[in-house]
Order: C-alpha cells, then structure tokens, then sequence
C-alpha cells in the first residue's frame, strides 16, 4: 500500500502542475455596448464602430451577450484590419457569442457592430486577453 501511494502521488502531483499550467486566464480588457432601438434609413446609423489597439502574437477572446432588454437582435461582431475583415463571429449562416482572434500585426483594429438581418438590438461585447 505504501509503495503504491509513493508511486502515485508524484504522478498526481505532476499532472496537476501539467494542468495548472495549461490551464488559460483571461484578463478583461474592455466591454462595448450596443443599442440599437430604431432602424434608420441611413444603414451607417444602425452600425456601431470603434477603433482598438491589439498587439502582435497576442490571443483575444470576444464575448457576446444578446437580447438584453428583451431586443431579437444577435450582434455580428466584425474585426478590420485596413477595411479587410479579419474575423467574424457570424460565418456560413452560423453563429457564434464566443470567438477567439490570434492577432498577427500590432497596430489599429477597427470594430464594426451591427445587428443579425436588420432587427433591433441590445448587446454587451466584451473582450479579453488570453494568457
């Protein structure tokens, strides 16, 4: 019995060092609420844009949490980099409040938010730093 625990403690002891240390922690860097309560004819009115500062070789995570104040609205979360979209979180008709981008260049990062086939919308995006 005691050989047996000298043996399988360390191996214990290793794989919760190996799983603590995979182990991913996001730190909160910035929320974005969007509100759109009145379609207007001028499409660029229904948008919401800002502009972030992402760095080189880092991982972001992007969370959305629709239907606040019981809107129908799902917000598509779009990331330019020079009017080239780089990620998306709406791709061949699905759809995800959850999406991760690997950021390859540090510089600007424009954000464009709009709401799933015209309908009107509340959401808070949140964005974190993976690590």
């Amino acid at each position: 019995m005691k050989k047996a625990f000298i043996f399988i403690f360390p191996l214990f002891l290793l794989c919760l060092v190996s799983f603590s240390s995979v182990a991913q922690k996001d730190i909160f860097i910035k929320e974005f609420q969007f509100e759109l309560k009145k379609l207007s004819a001028n499409q660029y009115e229904n948008e919401y844009f800002l502009t972030i500062t992402l760095n080189k070789n880092s991982l972001y995570k992007f969370t959305v949490l629709n239907h606040i104040g019981d809107f129908p609205g799902k917000a598509v979360v779009e990331i330019l980099d020079n009017d080239k979209t780089v990620a998306l979180n709406y791709v061949n008709g699905k759809y995800y409040s959850k999406f991760m981008f690997k950021c390859t260049k540090t510089g600007f990062y424009d954000i464009l938010i709009h709401f799933q086939d015209n309908k009107l919308g509340s959401s808070l995006i949140k964005l974190y730093l993976v690590q």
